[in-house]
């Protein structure tokens, strides 16, 4: 919770190496979380911090059983309005790419088989520049490979050639 997760934002400057040595030495986050904001320690608060609040969420997560009403879910069609309420006013994606979308899932939502990943993007074809910089990159590690393996040979005959028993 120091580094931050999906409720809190991280303490600056706390890394998991810091985190782990502030718990340890405190004891509990609360205790840690307090001496920060006491200023007993040199770190900065985000100014909302409901570590409590987190750590209920934690231990006490929202679940129903699958079999709650709650849980009927029916695949139906998109809500293309909502979609564009939602992503393009809320969230400020490009309204041709939201409704572009949304026509390929309606389209898609009487067949049975899920569209592959890669129906979402655009495959784009690699440059001769970075086509040539993994041919490199392949043949130094071909190379590096081979003389690995040179070495461990001639070690290897080595350690053959000296008598049992010899340092």
């Amino acid at each position: 919770m120091l580094l931050g997760c999906d409720y809190l934002d991280p303490i600056p400057k706390i890394g998991p190496a810091t985190a782990y040595t502030l718990i340890k030495t405190h004891g509990t986050i609360a205790a840690v979380v307090e001496k920060i904001r006491s200023g007993e320690l040199k770190y900065t608060m985000p100014a909302d911090y409901p570590h409590e609040d987190a750590r209920e969420l934690f231990l006490h997560p929202d679940t129903r059983n699958a079999d709650a009403p709650e849980c009927d879910f029916k695949w139906e069609k998109p809500d293309v309005e909502g979609l564009v309420k939602f992503l393009v006013e809320e969230k400020g994606f490009s309204e041709d790419r939201v409704r572009a979308g949304a026509t390929r899932l309606s389209k898609s939502s009487g067949t049975q088989q899920q569209s592959r990943l890669e129906g979402f993007f655009k495959v784009q074809e690699k440059t001769d520049e970075e086509k040539q910089n993994l041919k490199r990159k392949n043949e130094a590690r071909v190379d590096e490979k081979k003389k690995k393996q040179k070495l461990a040979a001639k070690e290897k005959k080595v350690a053959k050639a000296k008598p049992r028993g010899a340092a």
